[in-house]
C-alpha cells in the first residue's frame, strides 16, 4: 500500500503544481507500481491516470508505454494513450503492432474486427499527429497489419457518412446531440488523412495484396457516391433559390377571404 499511496500524493501534488520535478516524481512512483505488479496498484494507476488527463506530456510516455506492452496489458496501455496529451508517431505505431498482436487477416474471407479492438483503434487514431512523421513510421507495419487498419477506417468511413445521412433526414433532439458530440472516435477529417497516410506508407503492399486493393476501390467508390449525392443537392438548392427570386412563382399575400370556406361545427 505504501506504493500506492506515494503515488497517490504524487498525483495530488501533480495536479496542483504541474512542474517538471512533480511530473518527473509521478514518473518513478508510477514505474515502481507497475514493476510491483499488484493489481492494486494498477488500479490506483488507472485511477492516477484519469485524474491526469491531459496533463501528462508524451516525454513521460515511453517507459510506461514499453511496460505495459511488457506485461500484455493492453487495457493499461489504451488508458495511457487515451489520457496524454499528445503521442509521438513512434509510440502510436507501437500501440498499432501491440494492439493487433495475433489478429490474422486471410486475403479470401470477410474479416469483422472485433469490438473490443475497434475501440482500442479509436482511441489510437483520434489523437492529432503529424502525417508526415506517421507515414514515416507506418512502413515498419506488416502487410496483415496494414490491411487490418485499412479495413478499420473503411468502416468508420462507412459510417460517417451514414451517420450524415442520418442527421440529414430526422430531427435531432438535444439529448441525442449531446450523444452524438460525446463520441471518442476519430472525426471523418481524421479519417480520410489517416487513409491517406496509411496509402501513402504502404503503396508497395496494395501493389501486391488483392484484399487491399479491394478495401481502396470501396472507399473511394463510397466518396465518389457521397459527391455525386452532394453535387445533387447543390443543384437542387439553385433551382429553389432560382424560382424564390422569380417573380412568377411568388405567391401573393392577401388578407381577403375567398369564395369558398370550411365551417367545422360540433355537436355537444
Amino acid at each position: 500500500m505504501q506504493l500506492a499511496n506515494e503515488l497517490r500524493l504524487s498525483c495530488s501534488n501533480l495536479i496542483e503544481s504541474k512542474n517538471t520535478c512533480t511530473m518527473y516524481k509521478f514518473k518513478d512512483n508510477i514505474h515502481k507500481c507497475i514493476q510491483d505488479k499488484n493489481i492494486d496498484n494498477r488500479d490506483v494507476i488507472v485511477e492516477c491516470m484519469r485524474n491526469l488527463s491531459g496533463i501528462l506530456p508524451s516525454k513521460l510516455l515511453s517507459g510506461l508505454l514499453s511496460k505495459a506492452i511488457e506485461l500484455n496489458d493492453s487495457d493499461l496501455c489504451s488508458l495511457l494513450v487515451d489520457n496524454v496529451q499528445l503521442l509521438e508517431e513512434s509510440h502510436a505505431v507501437e500501440c498499432i503492432k501491440f494492439f493487433i498482436r495475433g489478429i490474422e487477416v486471410k486475403e479470401d474471407e470477410n474479416f469483422q474486427i472485433p469490438e473490443k479492438l475497434e475501440n482500442k483503434l479509436d482511441t489510437l487514431f483520434k489523437k492529432t499527429y503529424d502525417y508526415h512523421l506517421l507515414a514515416i513510421e507506418l512502413k515498419r507495419l506488416s502487410s496483415n497489419e496494414f490491411i487490418l487498419c485499412l479495413q478499420y477506417l473503411q468502416n468508420n468511413v462507412k459510417k460517417a457518412f451514414q451517420e450524415k445521412m442520418n442527421q440529414s433526414t430526422e430531427d435531432l433532439s438535444q439529448d441525442k446531440m449531446e450523444i452524438d458530440s460525446s463520441k471518442t472516435g476519430p472525426n471523418i477529417l481524421q479519417i480520410t488523412d489517416l487513409f491517406s497516410c496509411f496509402v501513402d506508407a504502404h503503396f508497395t503492399h496494395i501493389t501486391l495484396s488483392t484484399k487491399s486493393q479491394e478495401v481502396i476501390a470501396e472507399v473511394l467508390q463510397l466518396i465518389e457516391n457521397q459527391l455525386d449525392i452532394f453535387f445533387d443537392l447543390i443543384s437542387i438548392d439553385s433551382l429553389i433559390k432560382e424560382i424564390k427570386q422569380n417573380k412568377e412563382f411568388q405567391v401573393k399575400n392577401t388578407n381577403s377571404i375567398s369564395d369558398y370556406f370550411i365551417e367545422v361545427l360540433k355537436f355537444e
